[in-house]
């Protein structure tokens, strides 16, 4: 009988052994950061919480603080402890840029929305991507604090805008003069950009990137980006222009010259039109070229009032990138992000300029 139990208590141990090992092995498996379930789902949110904590940890990221809080709406997050911005923007050496050779990510930001943009940056750094960027200065304000803050990082730089200073204030989106005076001027960065031959990832400030888009960008076209279907181009699909990779070949110049050209005008004749507008009507057209296009997969690239959809969340779609866009104002953003654990910066964009 005492050999038995003996048997017994080792098959037992054995057993324990075998499970731990099995925990350990899914654990150490490729990380994927989950988006926010319902309650209702039947998973746990305690695996939900370690893999992102081990998401975390892999990526060489302080985190004082992980908890999970619910949500007004009755959907369970989870918040992490922001990231201190101390020292370089991205932790990326010449060497890392190096090694994506041509490609450009352009982003512009004025003092109102610095702590937007700087939380989009800090997700990229998340991830350990190190790609060659361009930050377009939209008053001087900002571009004292990113010029300082860029001192010794070759993965930034930081350009103070060649086209007029905009006011460093939150521009209400009822003021569509300047409102849109501001939106309208990323492209003509871009085309800058373009004629010197490189490739072009514009960005808006309000993404937050959960995985390495670049894979996306692959193939044969002229630009790629998020449109309302997919997987083929329709004649009337609506495309938005707030990410958008281009390359620098010929149907892509003549295509952006005249997009920007076509702004000018509508500025010039106090048309105040916007450059979403302006580009999906000549990619309708086929104007002033046909564009090769690459749609990407709004599932991986949703905008944020369908990521934030407890009902889409469900889904468990593995996001590469999130675009706020469609979240209107600065509040409402920071908002949204701060409730499903994404706001990565410690301090609102007065209180990053005042403590540099």
């Amino acid at each position: 009988m005492e050999r038995i139990s003996k048997m017994l208590l080792l098959l037992f141990t054995m057993q324990s052994i075998a499970f731990i090992l099995f925990v350990m092995t899914i654990y150490s498996s490729s990380v994927v950061t989950y988006a926010p379930l319902s309650k209702k789902d039947s998973r746990t949110y305690k695996h939900i919480k370690n893999e992102i904590r081990a998401a975390y940890t892999q990526l060489d990221v302080k985190v004082d603080v992980l908890e999970s809080n619910r949500s007004a709406n009755g959907i369970e997050v989870v918040v992490s402890a922001p990231i201190s911005l101390r020292g370089r923007i991205t932790n990326c050496t010449l060497e890392n840029i190096q090694k994506r050779p041509g490609v450009v990510l352009l982003t512009t930001v004025n003092a109102a929305f610095l702590d937007v943009t700087v939380n989009m940056l800090l997700s990229i750094r998340r991830l350990q991507l190190c790609v060659n960027t361009t930050i377009i200065a939209e008053d001087r304000v900002v571009f004292e604090f990113l010029r300082r803050k860029s001192e010794g990082d070759p993965g930034i730089h930081v350009v103070l805008t060649d086209t007029g200073e905009v006011d460093s204030r939150a521009i209400p989106r009822k003021d569509r003069h300047a409102y849109y005076g501001f939106m309208n001027k990323r492209m003509g960065y871009t085309l800058g950009l373009l004629e010197r031959g490189w490739d072009v990832l514009f960005s808006d400030g309000d993404l937050f990137w959960f995985r390495d888009p670049f894979p996306h960008f692959q193939g044969d076209f002229d630009m790629c980006l998020r449109g309302w279907d997919y997987p083929v181009r329709l004649q009337k699909t609506v495309f938005c222009a707030g990410f958008i990779y281009l390359r620098p070949t010929n149907a892509t110049l003549k295509f952006v010259r005249t997009w920007v050209e076509v702004m000018r005008s509508n500025r010039r004749k106090g048309r105040v039109v916007s450059d979403q507008t302006v580009m999906n009507g000549l990619l309708h057209q086929d104007q002033p070229v046909h564009v090769d296009i690459k749609p990407l997969h709004p599932n991986l690239f949703p905008w944020g009032s369908q990521f934030f959809d407890p009902s889409w969340q469900q889904e468990n779609y593995s996001t590469v990138v999130m675009h706020a866009a469609n979240i209107r104002g600065h509040a409402a953003k920071e908002k949204k992000f701060k409730e499903f654990g994404l706001w990565l910066v410690n301090a609102t964009s007065d209180d990053l300029i005042a403590s540099d």
